[in-house]
């Protein structure tokens, strides 16, 4: 099995994805036609967001899924208080949050998977559910 490390991503990276986070959430909000925050409500926005931007286009391009992951991503990373960082394994690596756990080790939380799989098998790998889940599994750490 290939070595996992977790490690935290540069600054300047770090805040040019939560600022595309931000346009996520002003986009959404302009779909919804109300505020949006980064929590589960908002999530459940972008559910119906992909939702209905899947009907139109079938495979959304990789700059609208990254959008999505930094809305995903920016969620975790307010309410747990996590780091925008990356998981290498081999010569795969994933970008997604670092969630601290209390005593227990860091949890890293793919977002970008998530979405992948939200894109994939549509509302039963809701985003906002996956939200609600890996909350659990964080608190319980």
């Amino acid at each position: 099995m290939p070595k996992r490390t977790i490690e935290f991503i540069p600054p300047q990276r770090s805040h040019e994805l939560t600022e595309l986070a931000d346009r996520a959430k002003l986009s959404l909000a302009r779909y919804a036609g109300l505020d949006v925050d980064y929590d589960a409500i908002g999530l459940q926005t972008l559910d119906e967001c992909i939702e209905r931007y899947q009907r139109q286009f079938p495979e959304p391009s990789p700059k609208m899924r990254m959008v999505w992951c930094a809305f995903l991503g920016e969620t975790f990373r307010r309410r747990y208080q996590g780091q925008w960082g990356i998981e290498r394994s081999g010569n795969r690596t994933r970008l997604g949050v670092i969630c601290p756990r209390g005593e227990e080790r860091p949890l890293f939380v793919d977002v970008c998977d998530q979405v992948a799989r939200r894109l994939r098998d549509g509302m039963a790998e809701s985003v906002a559910f996956y939200y609600t889940m890996k909350g659990i599994e964080i608190r319980s750490g």
